[in-house]
Order: structure tokens, then C-alpha cells, then sequence
């Protein structure tokens, strides 16, 4: 394994693989929310006899589910952990400490996060921020805490404790995500025929509710979500990223061992499905401690699969060709907020009715033919703008409220040259 162009590691300088995997995650993340439709909500009958139209747009329904659902929110999560490490990390080498900063950090970015929201009920912000405050603590916890953390989180602790009290209940108010419930009817009616003000309302409280349910109840999402925060402090620990040659030969063992984790877990996953349904396939609610193992099942594939991808990833970036076609995703991921605040107010305008209203119109191949359109013009606009642009428009304003005091934003004409978009922040 050869790195050697590639200066990792070196104090106040980005690590580049970590902003390319990013690129990679955030690619899966919207290719989830387009195809779904920047719903957020269980679609009525109707709707996904759109989306589903054929054995094409079933195809990609079952693919998504296998392949992206699930794992590219745990890399993307893994990545925020990480990223926390790093910025606390660098902090405390240079003799400060940055704890009371990075709140203040993640309450502007709950700001964004609720700001972001208003279009689209399914913002993963605003649950990172909240998360990002428990993180904290952490940060000065011995790695066998992390750890034993992370992993009774992962195994689906969180789900287990709210089941053992809820049975299946709602435990939110106005949470229950059932289409013909009224909160719900009027959400579907904002999006469906609403202006933006309307999706406004239907988000700005109902939407939360909803989010928190869907997140605290049996899908355990909050809980994982932190889990994989934990992983990426640990990883951010041994120092994977900023010595991949020592860690080669253990990533190369990771992978092996994760490709067989996954296919025990998938098998694992649809056994318990079909026993805990009767082989019928359809779920109507998850109320028996059967259908919690399944779940914590699915979960588990998700994260070996996610964890595959990491590894693959990692060697395949490692190769000279490897890098220099990967590192194109390293701006669209250095920019990574600025990209998902956009992918969804592009998605929600030409889907929602004060936009273009294609909702309820476009089957999944279309939307998945809009999802890669946008992907590879993100990533082209990207590696242009930090040409000569130092953060991207969002990450320049929260870097700036973070800091009291606007940060330069543009290159200055020496630093304007193909290097020029791997150097700058020292902050991942």
C-alpha cells in the first residue's frame, strides 16, 4: 500500500480520504432522499404506485434497500464522530480547549439543522446536534467505555429499553406515522398541493414530533446514530486515518471478516422477517420481541455492509488510480453541508407543489436518473468553487458564527493552483 503523495497525518493539515469518503457517503444519502422523494413519511397507496411502476423501479426499490439504505447514513455519522475527534484532537495540541466551542459549534448547527427542516421533515441535523452535546463527555472517556458503548448501542440496547416500556406504542405525541392519521393528511396535502408556507407549518412542529418518534421508538436510529458517533472518536483514537500503511494488513482483515458478517446478517435478517411475519412479507406494526431481534438484525448488516465499504474504500484509495479518481469526491465531502442543504432544496422545489410538484409523478428510475444528474453536478460545481473559494457557502458561515468574526472566504491568487483545494482549514 502506497501513500506517499498523499501527506497524511501532518499537523493542521486535512486528511483528504476522510473528505473523499464523505463525498461517497453524502452521494448515498441523497440518492436515498430523491428516490424517496424527500417524503419523509409513509406514502399512500397511491404514491408508490408511481414510484413503482415496473420491475425496473422494483429493482432499484429492492437495491436501495439492500445496498444504501441504512449504511450510508451510519458512514455519515461515523464521519461526524470522527470529525469531532479531530477538531477536539487538534484543539488540544495546540494548547486549547475546545469544548466550549464545539457546543457552541453544534448550537448553530442545531440552528441550521431547524432552518433545514422547514423543507424537509427528514433533516438529519438537528438529531446530530442534539447527539453532538452527549459526545462531548466522551472525548475524555477511556477507549473500553467508547467502546462497550458503541457496541451495546449497535446491538440495539436503545431499541430493546423502549420496547420493554412501549410495546410498540407510540411514544411521541402526534408521532404515529400512519398516512390516514390528520397530522398526517395535512402534511401529505402540503406537499401535494400546499404552497411553502404550508410545508412550513406541516414541518415546523408536526415534523419534529414525527422525526422524534421515528428516531426514539423501535427504529432505535437515535441510538444508533450515536453508536456509530463513538466509533469514529475510537477510530479518530488509534489514528487509522493518519497512518494507513500501519493499519493496511488489519483493514485488509476487516474487510474479510466484515464480507462474512454481512452475509450472516442478511441471512439472519430475512429468516427473522419471514418467521416474525409468517413468510406473508408485510409488516404492519413492529410490536413483538421477534421483530425487535429482526430489526437489531437488519442493523447489524447495515453495519458490517457499511463497514465493508469503508474498507473497500480505504484500499482501492490507497492504489495511485484509486486516489486520483477518488479524490474527486474530496470537495464535493469538504462541502459536504453545503451540498445537503442544496440537494434538498432542489430536491423539495422540484418535487413539492410550490415548486415544480413532480411528486406523485416520477417513478423511482426517474428519480433516481435525477439523484446522479445532481451527484455528478455537485461534484463538478464543488471542485470548482474551492478553487477559489477556502469553505464551502454554509461551512463559511457556520465556521464564522463559530468563531465571532467573518473568516476569509476566497483564495488569494497565489494560492489559486491544483493544490490549492486539498490545503486550508486545519479542521476536518
Amino acid at each position: 500500500m502506497t501513500n506517499k503523495k498523499i501527506p497524511e497525518g501532518i499537523p493542521g493539515q486535512r486528511i483528504h480520504i476522510i473528505d473523499a469518503f464523505r463525498g461517497f457517503a453524502l452521494a448515498g444519502v441523497v440518492l436515498v432522499h430523491m428516490v424517496e422523494q424527500y417524503l419523509a413519511a409513509a406514502p399512500t397507496e397511491a404514491l408508490r404506485a408511481v414510484m413503482i411502476q415496473d420491475s425496473a423501479d422494483g429493482l432499484i426499490e429492492f437495491l436501495l434497500m439492500i445496498l444504501v439504505r441504512g449504511k450510508f447514513f451510519a458512514m455519515f455519522s461515523f464521519l461526524f464522530g470522527l470529525s469531532f475527534f479531530i477538531q477536539m484532537d487538534r484543539a488540544a495540541n495546540r494548547g486549547v480547549n475546545y469544548h466550549g466551542r464545539f457546543l457552541w459549534r453544534v448550537t448553530l448547527l442545531l440552528l441550521i439543522g431547524y432552518a433545514h427542516s422547514l423543507f424537509y421533515r427528514g433533516d438529519i441535523l438537528t438529531i446530530y446536534a442534539m447527539l453532538a452535546f452527549l459526545l462531548v463527555p466522551f472525548y475524555g472517556a477511556s477507549n473500553k467505555v467508547v467502546l462497550w458503548v458503541a457496541a451495546l448501542l449497535l446491538l440495539g440496547a436503545g431499541r430493546f429499553v423502549v420496547f420493554a416500556f412501549a410495546s410498540g406504542e407510540t411514544i411521541i405525541p402526534y408521532g404515529a406515522g400512519l398516512p390516514e392519521l390528520p397530522h398526517n393528511i395535512a402534511y401529505l396535502d402540503a406537499v401535494l398541493s400546499g404552497s411553502l408556507a404550508d410545508v412550513f407549518a406541516a414541518n415546523a412542529v408536526f415534523g419534529h414530533l414525527a422525526k422524534l418518534e421515528f428516531q426514539l421508538n423501535y427504529s432505535g436510529r437515535f441510538y444508533l446514530t450515536f453508536g456509530f458517533f463513538l466509533l469514529g472518536l475510537w477510530v479518530g483514537r488509534i489514528r487509522l486515518f493518519e497512518k494507513l500503511d500501519e493499519w493496511h494488513a488489519s483493514i485488509r482483515r476487516a474487510l474479510k471478516y466484515g464480507i462474512i458478517l454481512t452475509v450472516v446478517f442478511l441471512v439472519s435478517t430475512f429468516l427473522l422477517f419471514g418467521v416474525a411475519t409468517g413468510g406473508s412479507g408485510e409488516v404492519v406494526k413492529f410490536d413483538t420481541w421477534l421483530l425487535m431481534l429482526a430489526l437489531s438484525s437488519l442493523d447489524l448488516f447495515n453495519l458490517s455492509f457499511a463497514a465493508v465499504m469503508l474498507c473497500a474504500f480505504v484500499l482501492i484509495y490507497s492504489g495511485n488510480t484509486g486516489e486520483r479518481v477518488l479524490g474527486k469526491l474530496a470537495p464535493y465531502g469538504r462541502m459536504a453541508l453545503s451540498n445537503y442543504v442544496m440537494q434538498t432544496l432542489i430536491g423539495t422545489f422540484l418535487l413539492f407543489n410550490f415548486g415544480f410538484g413532480l411528486l406523485g409523478e416520477l417513478s423511482n428510475t426517474q428519480a433516481l436518473g435525477i439523484a446522479v444528474v445532481l451527484i455528478v453536478t455537485q461534484i463538478w460545481l464543488s471542485n470548482v468553487w474551492l478553487k477559489w473559494f477556502r469553505y464551502g457557502p454554509i461551512e463559511w458561515l457556520w465556521r464564522s458564527g463559530t468563531k465571532w468574526s467573518w473568516q476569509p472566504l476566497a483564495r488569494q491568487a497565489s494560492r489559486q493552483h491544483p493544490d490549492s483545494l486539498h490545503k486550508g482549514s486545519s479542521q476536518q
